[in-house]
């Protein structure tokens, strides 16, 4: 009597469970917790400062939308690429690797030796910052910022046998001193990590024909070398400031390019170009430049 008592007990407790399992209303699954919901990456957005003027280009998933001053915009999706990062639509290609860019429509390069950065301006004046917040400096927004070629080369610096990365430059064009026998002048800023560029960085290759002595910029020692080169006529003026910073050899230098003014019949009324006004904003330019430690 007790056993078939205790079984009746046990079936209506398995029952009794078995109801309330049945009849409760399902679960709705349990939220990740907000630190693994994983967000679509924001877009990231550069501008970058070209021979032909600046453009901003903004980086999503799979493609990039440039827009340009004037209002003018594009959408170009990713492609393959052997070399930086392709963006292609028809003829038209955008492509970056690092901190340089370019684009090309209908097989014509329309933005060139573009680089990107930062820039704040004020009364006439643009102080320019590299993206990696290495260095910067002034120069007159009047003039045109822009990169170097993409990957090493010997443009880095002047008269140079060594490669390195040319990472700026401003040109100073022709008109700013026209009629005159100035052809252009270039504010550069140049880096190689070479072991001979290393090796040789604060010695002038000139010998006698070139000046070398010590100038402090932005509180750190520079050595200032100086030399004119010779070709065809044509004379390369140049000052470069050089110092080896976190194991690289750096060349802060401009050139100020002319030629021979007996190259010039007296009926085409060239006149010798004033080398004052124009040396002095380059020195300028040379001398506002600062690492950011």
């Amino acid at each position: 009597m007790k056993n078939k008592l205790l079984i009746s007990v046990i079936i209506i407790i398995v029952a009794l469970g078995l109801g309330y399992w049945y009849f409760q209303p399902p679960k709705s699954p349990v939220p990740a917790p907000p630190s693994e919901i994983q967000a679509p990456p924001e877009p990231v957005k550069i501008t970058y400062y070209c021979q032909e003027g600046s453009l901003q280009a903004e980086y999503g998933a799979s493609q990039v939308g440039l827009s340009f001053s004037g209002g003018r915009t594009m959408i170009l999706p990713q492609t393959v690429s052997g070399s930086g990062i392709r963006y292609e639509q028809g003829t038209t290609v955008f492509t970056s690797k690092g901190d340089n860019a370019f684009l090309t429509e209908n097989n014509a390069t329309t933005y060139t030796n573009c680089v990107a950065g930062t820039q704040t301006m004020d009364q006439g004046v643009s102080v320019y910052t590299n993206p990696a917040k290495t260095f910067s400096f002034a120069y007159p927004n009047k003039f045109i910022l822009s990169g170097g070629e993409i990957g090493y080369s010997q443009s880095w610096s002047a008269e140079t046998a060594y490669s390195g990365l040319l990472l700026t430059v401003v040109n100073i064009p022709r008109s700013f001193l026209p009629n005159t026998n100035f052809g252009e002048a270039k504010f550069t800023v140049g880096v190689s990590a070479d072991s001979d560029a290393l090796k040789n960085c604060l010695v002038s290759d000139y010998g006698d024909m070139g000046t070398t002595s010590v100038a402090i910029i932005g509180a750190k020692k520079f050595t200032k070398l100086t030399f004119v080169g010779v070709g065809a006529g044509n004379y390369y003026d140049t000052t470069s400031y050089r110092i080896i910073y976190d194991n690289q050899c750096y060349a802060v230098e401009y050139v100020i390019h002319s030629s021979n003014i007996y190259n010039y019949s007296p009926d085409q009324g060239i006149k010798e170009f004033d080398k004052t006004k124009i040396a002095p904003v380059l020195e300028d330019m040379a001398r506002s430049f600062r690492f950011i430690d």
